[in-house]
């Protein structure tokens, strides 16, 4: 398949979380977040943040220190380098039935998630390789009590040029179940041109932009593209069930992370647009720990599944989280631009 590429992105990871991109051969350094002292200095980004706080209730707190600091989520291991803290242990998770028609699959540090219909699996994220995929991933499905020569689709959340947490099992699927792969058409043009010879990408069947939708059966995905983690991260509103209850949850890639105002604008249109007028009341990752202390909320499921989903938030909660991210994310994009030069 001939297909133009418009840019070629790269991406590294450091202690500074500096995002890295090549557009016509030149490159472009974009700090992900402001630093500490930019973002308490900012006058502007403080009465943003303080303009939050009316959202917190009695009842949001953990969710403002969470998202209202200078960096916003970022992945568990992450937070817990920067403290100081000693990495979690990094184990294969017990399957947990998060919801009645979804699964969690794969290890603490990152997984999958596995979605059943009436006419097959949808499959988020194939882990890091092929051998995870096969060695952990289709077990975990298996153990699940699913078929996965069921899986049907698979939904890459997000891809970066040469780093494979999210893709890299992909291919193994594809060629072994026939299961189609979709991906934001920007992270297809980012990472296929970059791929490693040793993990090979999966065949590109979709692109995915703002508004694409996915049906299998009885189940329809809908999609927005979240710039800034990388540039088609992605942003998933899925039905789900709690109980015979059915209901919306979203999974977004690129964790909120808005380095600059195109990230801004796509964030806000996700959350105002999207988010509050078809109440969705959950929000997920597939690195557990980004949006909550996701381990344990998925032990007590495992240990109570009768009970209250501690994934899932009330309407009249999930309203004002949202705003709140907003006003937090406006704050630190703010700052940015403040200290830009």
């Amino acid at each position: 398949m001939v297909r133009n590429i418009a840019a070629q992105i790269v991406i590294a990871i450091s202690l500074a979380l500096i995002f890295q991109s090549f557009a016509s051969g030149q490159r472009i350094r974009r700090v992900l977040f402001p630093t500490v002292e930019q973002f308490d200095t900012s006058l502007e980004a403080q009465r943003l943040v303080n303009n939050a706080r009316q959202f917190i209730g009695d009842d949001l707190q953990r969710e403002f220190d969470l998202v209202c600091s200078n960096t916003g989520p970022e992945r568990a291991a992450l937070a817990r380098q920067r403290a100081g803290l000693p990495p979690i242990e990094n184990y294969t998770v017990e399957p947990t039935k998060v919801f009645d028609n979804m699964w969690y699959l794969g290890p603490t540090s990152q997984g999958a998630f596995v979605i059943r219909t009436n006419e097959g699996l949808i499959l988020i994220d194939t882990l890091n390789s092929t051998e995870e995929a096969r060695d952990i991933l289709v077990p975990s499905i298996e153990k699940a009590g699913l078929d996965p020569n069921q899986i049907k689709y698979i939904v890459l959340s997000h891809g970066h040029p040469g780093q494979t947490d999210h893709t890299g099992g992909a291919n193994y699927l594809q060629s072994t179940y026939g299961a189609q792969v979709a991906m934001g058409k920007p992270d297809w043009d980012a990472t296929l041109p970059h791929q490693s010879p040793d993990r090979p990408l999966a065949n590109r069947d979709i692109d995915i932009l703002t508004g694409s939708t996915l049906t299998l059966g009885n189940t329809t995905l809908s999609f927005a593209l979240e710039p800034g983690h990388s540039p088609g991260s992605l942003a998933m509103f899925i039905p789900v069930v709690w109980h015979g209850e059915p209901t919306m949850v979203m999974l977004l890639a690129g964790a909120i992370q808005t380095p600059d105002r195109e990230a801004f604008d796509a964030l806000e249109y996700i959350m105002n647009d999207i988010a509050k007028p078809r109440n969705i009341r959950g929000m997920l990752n597939t690195h557990p720990g980004i949006f909550q202390d996701t381990l344990t909320d998925m032990e007590t499921i495992r240990n109570n599944p009768n009970g209250p989903n501690p994934l899932l938030y009330d309407q009249e909660q999930a309203q004002r989280y949202w705003s709140m991210i907003i006003e937090c994310a406006r704050a630190r994009v703010t700052a940015l631009e403040e200290n830009a030069g």
